[in-house]
């Protein structure tokens, strides 16, 4: 299940979670902000369709990590250089698919919600 990146709230190495991890961070996510029934289940369809788009884009991204890998080995600084402005790319991409996720999520977020929220991601930035 994708994760949300954009609060960072739902994955810290979108790449590596898998389907319980993902349950288990959007309950802790769903718990937090004490999300009703129609919201968790809301929560759970967006983040399902965001991890279904967002798996092609992590397969790329283990593949291109490992072609990295073997250019350092290698030391073929050109392909280095590609592969790493590849997987830049990439994480864009997740990127931008957490973000969408959330931004489906946050209207249906009371204002209390949406405020608890906030106050997450504040905290996890400083700390």
């Amino acid at each position: 299940m994708a994760t949300l990146g954009a609060a960072s709230l739902f994955a810290q190495a979108p790449q590596a979670a898998t389907p319980a991890q993902g349950r288990h961070k959007l309950g802790r996510m769903a718990n937090y902000l004490n999300l009703t029934p129609a919201q968790r289940a809301q929560a759970q369809t967006i983040f399902r369709e965001a991890g279904q788009s967002a798996k092609p884009i992590r397969q790329q991204l283990r593949e291109t990590r490992k072609s990295l890998q073997a250019a350092i080995k290698s030391g073929n600084s050109d392909q280095i250089q590609q592969l790493s402005a590849a997987e830049g790319s990439e994480k864009g991409q997740l990127a931008a698919i957490r973000a969408t996720a959330l931004s489906k999520l946050y209207p249906t977020l009371t204002a209390e919600q949406q405020q608890k929220l906030a106050e997450f991601k504040h905290s996890r930035k400083r700390g």
